[in-house]
């Protein structure tokens, strides 16, 4: 077996062509089970980041599923070696529909306003010569990873793609290490404020 095509029981890779998609439409049931295994965390972080509303994620990726099945069942998918982009691709159009629903059936009265956050941003707070002194020593009590991460990103101006391949990691996940640092950092500092 070559490196890039694998079976479904390796849960790692496989071969997207008309041979697994016939497999999923006869619910194959390893098939099944790698793909719901192998999208589930996918679609997850394409939810959790496209939606404020975290309790629609399980709903919407659910629904996506079920929008594939049925593409799936009425030979819907032209590009099988694609399937992973037209997941995604799905995945979005579920999205964007949620989003639709969500404003026209929520309208906002006349008096509506939204209340303006008093914190000040962690962004602008690097920014600002008299907290420079506050955030410096905030820092020194986080972890050593989280400082070297923030001091890089925001007080070297490091491009991101650099720090990730220094790290070995995807872009995605030093965005996601940067976010976390960045929110203990912030609950510290508001603490202090």
């Amino acid at each position: 077996m070559s490196n890039n095509v694998a079976t479904v029981s390796d849960r790692h890779q496989v071969t997207y062509d008309a041979a697994f998609l016939g497999k999923l439409r006869r619910r194959d049931p390893a098939t099944c089970t790698w793909f719901i295994y192998f999208f589930t965390p996918i679609l997850e972080a394409k939810l959790r980041y496209e939606l404020r509303d975290y309790g629609a994620v399980e709903d919407l990726r659910n629904e996506t599923f079920y929008r594939v099945l049925t593409l799936v069942d009425r030979d819907r998918v032209r590009d099988p070696e694609h399937f992973g982009s037209f997941v995604r691709g799905v995945c979005a159009k579920v999205i964007q529909e949620h989003r639709r629903k969500s404003r026209s059936a929520e309208p906002l009265s006349d008096d509506f306003f939204e209340p303006a956050d008093n914190r000040q941003p962690i962004d602008d707070l690097l920014v600002d010569d008299e907290l420079r002194t506050l955030l410096h020593n905030e820092l020194r009590n986080l972890p050593a990873e989280d400082s070297r991460l923030i001091a890089e990103s925001y007080f070297q101006q490091r491009d991101r793609q650099e720090m990730a391949r220094d790290r070995g990691i995807s872009v995605v996940g030093l965005n996601v290490r940067l976010c976390r640092a960045m929110k203990r950092l912030r609950t510290q500092v508001f603490a202090r404020i």
